[in-house]
């Protein structure tokens, strides 16, 4: 029959115990992290590769479609038509690209609630912008006061 430990003993090892639970715990969170990357891994290489050959893929299918325009126009008249759906492929997505980067612009608001921490520190009572930072809390209603 096992000995039984006197509560002394029990709280004595209990310091180890919580330290080897916590290696422990460790040693487990890494093991799973290093098997999350490399899946992360395999699989950003694997889409890599796939927009790799989507790149010929998709010369290939531009060819395709000059041969098969060359059969109805003459084939400079083909090349022209190619050239002018990539030039409005092109338009529309640079549109799309600039009207993202332009919802994107402004100020980041963690760093103006920082300066305004930092003014409220320095005793001046205002916002970095001029306002009052009071502004910009929430009021009982839900919206900013």
């Amino acid at each position: 029959m096992p000995q039984r430990k006197s509560l002394g003993e029990l709280l004595a090892e209990t310091p180890t115990l919580i330290v080897d639970l916590i290696k422990s715990e460790v040693e487990h969170l890494k093991a799973e992290v290093a098997s999350k990357a490399k899946g992360y891994g395999i699989g950003a290489g694997l889409l890599g590769a796939a927009g790799f050959f989507a790149i010929f893929l998709f010369a290939w299918l531009l060819h395709a479609g000059f041969e098969g325009l060359n059969e109805v126009f003459a084939p400079w008249l083909s090349a022209l038509l190619v050239a002018a759906f990539l030039l409005l492929l092109v338009g529309i997505l640079a549109l799309a690209g600039l009207a993202s980067i332009n919802r994107s612009k402004g100020g980041l608001e963690t760093i103006d609630s920082i300066k305004d921490d930092v003014n409220m520190v320095k005793g001046l009572g205002h916002a970095a912008d001029g306002t009052d930072p009071l502004d910009d809390l929430p009021s009982r209603n839900g919206g900013a006061r």
